[in-house]
């Protein structure tokens, strides 16, 4: 062979391989608006954060608030503020049969939710069609829910796991009993805040550091334990 022949088909092997190079990076390269894979099985399934209304519906009654409806107010004041507060929406009802007394009513509700911490600025009135003559007096603050993912069907035969792979459903129930016992679903959706440090206690602790002292606290009796002795006789 000469080195002309040679040359050329030197040349020839050198397009075929850059050819070839070229299809493979095409073949291996994801869509533009394919979504990336999960950097992480746990991260195929996340607990879903939305706002969801919490609402209670309170009767007119003539004679004002019953003991009931004030009890309620109550736990509905606490998981507004569990909810760390916010706007709440008194509704009256504009098709109301006695006018007079779903005011009457709807005022009463304001001052028991002021008696009970809620800001004046906080609450605000509106108006609702009830499509009915006794509408009831609506009181509404918006807070989070936390809902997992549905893990009912699609699984995978667990019993056929060759490949050393996660099966489909890894990480669904995990994520879903969280989001069902979280308490504040905030928690899922940003870090909490610390709390500001106990500077005192820390000066206390540093002053008897420096002072060659114990800086434990004392120990209480009550946390004095000992296993029972076994009866060898």
């Amino acid at each position: 062979m000469t080195f002309r022949a040679f040359r050329n088909v030197s040349s020839k092997a050198l397009v075929c391989a850059v050819a070839v190079t070229a299809l493979a990076g095409c073949a291996t390269h994801p869509k533009p608006d394919a979504p990336p894979p999960p950097t992480n099985v746990l991260e195929h399934y996340k607990a879903e954060v939305t706002d969801v209304p919490d609402q209670l519906a309170l009767g007119v009654h003539a004679s004002g608030l019953s003991d009931h409806q004030k009890d309620a107010l109550a736990d509905f004041v606490n998981r507004w503020r569990d909810a760390e507060g916010g706007r709440v929406v008194l509704k009256l009802p504009a098709d109301a049969v006695d006018a007079a007394h779903a005011k009457s009513m709807t005022f009463a509700v304001q001052t028991q939710l002021e008696r009970l911490g809620v800001p004046s600025e906080n609450i605000h009135l509106e108006t609702y069609a009830a499509g009915a003559a006794n509408g009831p007096v609506l009181a509404s603050f918006t807070r989070l829910d936390a809902k997992g993912p549905s893990c009912a069907g699609g699984w995978d035969n667990l019993t056929s796991t060759m490949d050393n792979e996660p099966y489909g459903h890894f990480g669904c129930a995990l994520t879903a009993n969280i989001a069902a016992q979280v308490a504040d679903p905030r928690d899922l959706d940003h870090p909490t805040g610390l709390s500001p440090a106990d500077n005192a206690r820390r000066e206390v602790v540093i002053g008897k550091y420096r002072q060659g002292k114990i800086t434990s606290t004392d120990k209480d009796s009550q946390a004095n334990g000992a296993t029972s002795a076994a009866i060898t006789q």
